[in-house]
């Protein structure tokens, strides 16, 4: 059996005085679509920085493909795993093209210029991010949803075995939210890639992802395939609100129903 891309262990953090992550256990295996689904800081953005070494736990441990994460070199890690971050500010009038380029750092030596590899991995994640029309264009002169697509394409143009993502499809519209979306999925389903998104969109979680990780009060709930994790009583434990979880034909994919509270018209 092969290693799975992350394993952690008796994970615990906190911000000072506020406990975020406690005895937290989970198991990653690759090759797919992994949602983080949980309330409002249950700690899905911290759980993404350590394991990706961007933050340092107070206890236990993140293994990276069968290695501590903490002792595997940045450059090293780079070049196989990337995060796009849900603070995807960009304050310098860099060109949208120039932004996603910087995703290929890991992959060139230093002082070397790009190659055609390089080249054509900016290109085609600039296609699947639908913003080649925009690649002269300054970054500080899009919009919000705009700035976003062009951090995603930064963060594919790196081309790595595993993609992290905090909320890949705040800031999008549905027709962009889809789009992002199903071009992960293929990268996944035809690359053998693998994706770990913190998601709020349960809906969307559910149509994408084909494994699931819920998460309550700073531990893991629940994990495992998006049918047997994700049903009305997951649903109820995590978020405490009622709702119905049905295939759909017409959608062709799973379909979550929320109950609106008692006394809403």
């Amino acid at each position: 059996m092969a290693e799975p891309v992350f394993k952690i262990r008796d994970l615990c953090f906190s911000y000072g005085e506020l406990p975020v992550l406690r005895d937290f256990n989970l198991t990653l295996e690759g090759g797919h679509f992994h949602g983080v689904l949980g309330p409002n800081g249950s700690g899905k953005s911290t759980l993404l920085d350590l394991m990706t070494a961007n933050l340092k736990a107070a206890a236990g441990q993140v293994f990276f493909q069968g290695r501590e994460v903490v002792e595997i070199p940045p450059a090293g890690l780079a070049a196989r795993l990337a995060l796009a971050p849900q603070d995807y500010s960009m304050h310098f009038p860099f060109t949208v093209r120039e932004i996603v380029s910087m995703g290929r750092h890991p992959h060139i030596p230093r002082f070397a210029s790009p190659q055609a590899e390089d080249l054509a991995a900016v290109d085609r994640a600039m296609r699947e991010m639908a913003i080649t029309h925009l690649a002269d264009q300054q970054v500080t002169e899009l919009s919000g949803g705009e700035k976003q697509r062009v951090a995603l394409a930064r963060t594919l143009a790196q081309d790595t075995e595993v993609i992290l993502l905090d909320e890949p499809t705040a800031s999008l519209d549905v027709n962009h939210s889809l789009s992002v979306l199903r071009g992960l999925e293929r990268r996944v389903n035809q690359e053998g890639r693998t994706v770990v998104a913190v998601m709020h969109d349960i809906g969307l979680a559910a149509a994408f992802c084909d494994r699931l990780v819920l998460i309550k009060q700073g531990r893991a709930h629940a994990a495992g395939p998006t049918d047997q994790v994700l049903n009305q009583q997951s649903i109820w434990e995590v978020y405490g609100v009622r709702a119905r979880v049905a295939w759909d034909d017409y959608a062709g994919c799973r379909v979550v129903t929320l109950q609106k509270p008692e006394g809403e018209k």
